[in-house]
Protein backbone atom coordinates (compact mmCIF):
# COMPACT_ATOMS: atom_id res chain seq x y z
CA UNK A 1 0.00 0.00 0.00
CA UNK A 2 1.37 3.28 -0.81
CA UNK A 3 2.37 5.50 2.32
CA UNK A 4 0.25 8.95 1.56
CA UNK A 5 1.57 11.97 3.15
CA UNK A 6 -0.30 15.20 4.02
CA UNK A 7 1.40 18.45 2.50
CA UNK A 8 0.24 21.86 4.95
CA UNK A 9 -3.14 22.57 3.08
CA UNK A 10 -3.88 18.96 3.87
CA UNK A 11 -3.05 18.87 7.37
CA UNK A 12 -4.71 22.27 7.87
CA UNK A 13 -8.09 20.93 6.83
CA UNK A 14 -7.25 17.93 9.02
CA UNK A 15 -6.89 20.36 11.60
CA UNK A 16 -9.81 22.62 11.29
CA UNK A 17 -12.11 19.80 11.15
CA UNK A 18 -10.85 17.63 14.29
CA UNK A 19 -9.84 20.06 16.78
CA UNK A 20 -11.31 19.64 20.14
CA UNK A 21 -11.20 21.20 23.30
CA UNK A 22 -9.40 19.19 26.37
CA UNK A 23 -11.46 17.91 29.04
CA UNK A 24 -9.74 19.26 32.27
CA UNK A 25 -11.52 16.60 34.23
CA UNK A 26 -9.63 14.22 32.32
CA UNK A 27 -6.50 16.02 31.16
CA UNK A 28 -4.47 13.01 32.29
CA UNK A 29 -5.59 10.27 31.38
CA UNK A 30 -3.68 9.21 28.01
CA UNK A 31 -3.96 7.05 24.70
CA UNK A 32 -0.75 6.29 22.78
CA UNK A 33 0.60 8.51 20.05
CA UNK A 34 -1.09 5.31 17.46
CA UNK A 35 -3.18 6.74 14.61
CA UNK A 36 -5.66 4.24 14.42
CA UNK A 37 -8.00 5.42 17.71
CA UNK A 38 -11.52 6.02 16.78
CA UNK A 39 -12.63 10.24 16.55
CA UNK A 40 -14.50 9.27 19.94
CA UNK A 41 -16.28 11.88 22.04
CA UNK A 42 -14.27 10.64 24.53
CA UNK A 43 -10.33 9.82 23.50
CA UNK A 44 -8.00 11.50 25.45
CA UNK A 45 -6.09 14.46 24.11
CA UNK A 46 -2.80 13.70 26.15
CA UNK A 47 -1.05 11.48 23.60
CA UNK A 48 2.49 9.93 24.40
CA UNK A 49 4.16 6.91 23.14
CA UNK A 50 3.28 3.47 24.54
CA UNK A 51 0.42 5.49 27.00
CA UNK A 52 0.78 4.57 30.42
CA UNK A 53 2.82 1.63 29.58
CA UNK A 54 5.26 4.15 27.63
CA UNK A 55 5.06 6.15 30.80
CA UNK A 56 6.29 3.89 33.72
CA UNK A 57 9.48 2.67 31.22
CA UNK A 58 10.50 6.50 30.70
CA UNK A 59 10.94 6.71 34.52
CA UNK A 60 12.78 3.66 34.05
CA UNK A 61 14.89 4.97 31.22
CA UNK A 62 15.23 8.41 32.86
CA UNK A 63 16.73 7.13 36.49
CA UNK A 64 19.39 4.59 34.18
CA UNK A 65 19.98 7.74 31.59
CA UNK A 66 20.80 10.17 34.24
CA UNK A 67 21.98 7.85 36.67
CA UNK A 68 19.91 8.23 39.51
CA UNK A 69 18.02 5.71 41.73
CA UNK A 70 14.78 4.36 41.31
CA UNK A 71 12.25 2.29 42.66
CA UNK A 72 9.85 0.23 40.31
CA UNK A 73 7.37 -0.04 42.43
CA UNK A 74 7.21 3.40 44.17
CA UNK A 75 7.27 4.75 40.25
CA UNK A 76 4.44 2.61 39.58
CA UNK A 77 2.57 3.91 42.72
CA UNK A 78 3.41 7.46 41.37
CA UNK A 79 1.90 7.16 38.49
CA UNK A 80 -1.03 5.68 39.34
CA UNK A 81 -1.44 8.95 42.03
CA UNK A 82 -0.53 11.09 39.39
CA UNK A 83 -3.39 10.06 36.93
CA UNK A 84 -5.78 9.37 39.74
CA UNK A 85 -6.25 5.43 40.43
CA UNK A 86 -5.36 2.11 38.41
CA UNK A 87 -8.88 2.50 36.75
CA UNK A 88 -7.21 5.52 35.12
CA UNK A 89 -3.93 3.87 33.66
CA UNK A 90 -4.22 3.34 29.89
CA UNK A 91 -2.93 0.81 27.62
CA UNK A 92 -3.74 -0.71 23.89
CA UNK A 93 -2.67 -3.72 21.86
CA UNK A 94 -3.75 -4.87 18.58
CA UNK A 95 -4.70 -8.21 19.18
CA UNK A 96 -6.29 -9.49 22.79
CA UNK A 97 -3.90 -11.96 24.13
CA UNK A 98 -4.92 -11.71 28.74
CA UNK A 99 -2.25 -9.43 30.30
CA UNK A 100 -0.07 -8.81 27.39
CA UNK A 101 0.02 -5.92 25.40
CA UNK A 102 2.61 -6.69 23.17
CA UNK A 103 0.67 -5.12 19.95
CA UNK A 104 1.75 -1.90 21.14
CA UNK A 105 4.31 -0.70 18.44
CA UNK A 106 5.90 1.23 21.13
CA UNK A 107 6.24 -1.42 23.40
CA UNK A 108 7.29 -3.70 20.68
CA UNK A 109 10.26 -1.53 19.45
CA UNK A 110 11.34 -1.11 23.42
CA UNK A 111 11.44 -4.87 23.72
CA UNK A 112 12.91 -5.59 20.05
CA UNK A 113 16.21 -2.87 20.76
CA UNK A 114 15.81 -1.39 24.91
CA UNK A 115 19.44 -0.68 24.22
CA UNK A 116 17.62 2.27 22.14
CA UNK A 117 15.77 3.13 24.66
CA UNK A 118 18.37 2.50 27.55
CA UNK A 119 16.47 0.49 29.19
CA UNK A 120 17.01 -3.74 29.91
CA UNK A 121 15.07 -6.79 29.37
CA UNK A 122 14.17 -6.57 32.99
CA UNK A 123 12.89 -3.48 33.28
CA UNK A 124 10.79 -4.48 29.86
CA UNK A 125 9.68 -7.29 31.41
CA UNK A 126 8.67 -5.51 34.29
CA UNK A 127 6.66 -2.92 32.60
CA UNK A 128 4.70 -5.48 30.71
CA UNK A 129 3.82 -7.57 33.54
CA UNK A 130 2.74 -4.82 35.99
CA UNK A 131 0.70 -3.52 33.14
CA UNK A 132 -0.80 -7.19 32.91
CA UNK A 133 -1.81 -7.01 36.46
CA UNK A 134 -3.07 -3.68 35.68
CA UNK A 135 -5.33 -4.54 33.18
CA UNK A 136 -7.00 -7.98 35.17
CA UNK A 137 -7.63 -5.42 38.17
CA UNK A 138 -9.84 -2.99 35.99
CA UNK A 139 -7.41 -0.71 33.90
CA UNK A 140 -8.84 0.13 30.34
CA UNK A 141 -7.11 -1.63 27.62
CA UNK A 142 -7.98 -0.74 24.18
CA UNK A 143 -7.78 -3.04 21.42
CA UNK A 144 -6.61 -1.04 17.92
CA UNK A 145 -7.63 -2.89 14.52
CA UNK A 146 -6.96 -2.18 11.05
CA UNK A 147 -3.92 -1.05 9.61
CA UNK A 148 -1.71 1.75 10.20
CA UNK A 149 -2.94 4.82 7.64
CA UNK A 150 -1.11 7.82 9.17
CA UNK A 151 -0.02 10.01 6.74
CA UNK A 152 1.82 12.94 9.17
CA UNK A 153 3.31 13.30 12.18
CA UNK A 154 1.69 16.23 15.05
CA UNK A 155 3.14 17.38 17.85
CA UNK A 156 0.26 19.45 19.78
CA UNK A 157 0.76 22.86 21.68
CA UNK A 158 -2.67 24.19 23.63
CA UNK A 159 -5.25 23.56 25.16
CA UNK A 160 -6.87 21.23 22.52
CA UNK A 161 -6.92 17.99 21.11
CA UNK A 162 -7.10 16.65 17.45
CA UNK A 163 -8.62 13.57 16.85
CA UNK A 164 -6.31 11.15 14.03
CA UNK A 165 -8.80 9.83 11.82
CA UNK A 166 -9.83 11.49 8.79
CA UNK A 167 -11.40 11.28 5.34
CA UNK A 168 -9.18 12.99 2.55
CA UNK A 169 -10.93 13.61 -0.44
CA UNK A 170 -8.92 13.75 -3.25
CA UNK A 171 -8.40 15.92 -6.58
CA UNK A 172 -10.66 13.39 -8.72
CA UNK A 173 -12.95 13.57 -6.48
CA UNK A 174 -12.35 9.84 -4.66
CA UNK A 175 -11.71 9.61 -0.83
CA UNK A 176 -9.13 8.27 1.00
CA UNK A 177 -9.09 7.18 4.82
CA UNK A 178 -6.28 8.71 6.44
CA UNK A 179 -4.78 9.11 9.75
CA UNK A 180 -2.05 11.02 12.05
CA UNK A 181 0.55 10.42 14.37
CA UNK A 182 -0.07 12.70 17.62
CA UNK A 183 2.30 13.55 20.56
CA UNK A 184 0.42 16.53 22.87
CA UNK A 185 3.80 18.70 24.06
CA UNK A 186 1.70 20.59 26.54
CA UNK A 187 -0.17 18.12 27.67
CA UNK A 188 2.44 15.48 28.93
CA UNK A 189 4.48 18.62 29.99
CA UNK A 190 1.66 19.43 32.27
CA UNK A 191 2.00 15.71 33.25
CA UNK A 192 5.57 15.20 34.21
CA UNK A 193 5.62 18.54 36.04
CA UNK A 194 2.93 16.44 38.11
CA UNK A 195 4.59 13.01 37.65
CA UNK A 196 7.89 14.45 39.03
CA UNK A 197 6.85 15.78 42.00
CA UNK A 198 4.95 12.55 43.08
CA UNK A 199 8.23 10.27 41.87
CA UNK A 200 10.06 12.64 44.90
CA UNK A 201 7.23 12.68 47.38
CA UNK A 202 6.71 9.25 47.29
CA UNK A 203 10.61 8.61 47.41
CA UNK A 204 10.67 6.57 44.49
CA UNK A 205 13.75 8.16 43.24
CA UNK A 206 17.45 9.08 44.62
CA UNK A 207 18.23 12.37 42.86
CA UNK A 208 22.18 13.15 42.51
CA UNK A 209 22.65 16.20 45.36
CA UNK A 210 21.95 19.47 44.48
CA UNK A 211 19.34 18.37 42.46
CA UNK A 212 15.22 18.22 43.04
CA UNK A 213 11.76 18.16 40.92
CA UNK A 214 12.87 20.74 38.31
CA UNK A 215 16.24 18.21 37.32
CA UNK A 216 13.89 15.26 37.50
CA UNK A 217 11.32 16.88 35.34
CA UNK A 218 13.74 18.15 32.81
CA UNK A 219 15.40 14.76 32.65
CA UNK A 220 11.99 13.17 32.08
CA UNK A 221 11.28 15.89 28.99
CA UNK A 222 14.71 15.08 27.36
CA UNK A 223 14.00 11.18 27.81
CA UNK A 224 10.57 11.29 26.47
CA UNK A 225 12.07 12.93 23.71
CA UNK A 226 14.43 10.31 22.53
CA UNK A 227 11.51 7.73 22.92
CA UNK A 228 9.40 9.47 20.66
CA UNK A 229 11.90 9.81 17.92
CA UNK A 230 13.02 6.28 18.80
CA UNK A 231 9.90 4.89 17.88
CA UNK A 232 9.27 7.40 14.97
CA UNK A 233 11.99 6.40 13.10
CA UNK A 234 10.93 3.00 13.27
CA UNK A 235 7.03 3.45 12.90
CA UNK A 236 6.67 6.97 10.83
CA UNK A 237 9.99 7.07 8.82
CA UNK A 238 9.51 9.63 6.05
CA UNK A 239 6.56 11.22 7.38
CA UNK A 240 6.12 15.10 7.64
CA UNK A 241 6.39 16.11 11.05
CA UNK A 242 3.71 19.52 11.65
CA UNK A 243 3.96 21.89 15.27
CA UNK A 244 0.29 22.63 15.74
CA UNK A 245 -0.42 25.93 18.24
CA UNK A 246 -3.68 26.51 19.87
CA UNK A 247 -4.47 29.73 21.14
CA UNK A 248 -6.95 30.12 23.73
CA UNK A 249 -10.02 31.05 21.11
CA UNK A 250 -9.25 28.05 19.38
CA UNK A 251 -7.24 29.81 16.61
CA UNK A 252 -3.83 27.80 15.68
CA UNK A 253 -0.91 27.46 13.73
CA UNK A 254 0.80 25.23 12.02
CA UNK A 255 4.58 25.31 11.79
CA UNK A 256 6.57 22.51 9.37
CA UNK A 257 9.34 20.50 10.96
CA UNK A 258 10.83 18.09 8.16
CA UNK A 259 10.50 15.15 8.03
CA UNK A 260 10.50 12.22 10.26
Amino acid sequence: MQKTRLDFEQINELVTDNKYSVDIETKFLSRCIDGRYQNDKNLPALALPGADAGELALILATARSFAFKVDPELAYKSLVEVVGGEKNLRFHTDNHHEGVIAGCGHITQETATPQDYNLTEEEINFVKEKSGQTIKAGAEEIILEGDHREAAVVFIRGNYGIYPQYILATENGGKIPVQIFIYHRSLVNERHRALASALLRNRAVELPGGTGEEYLYEALSDTSDVHLMETAKCLAKGLPIYQVNFDENEEFKIEEQGRV
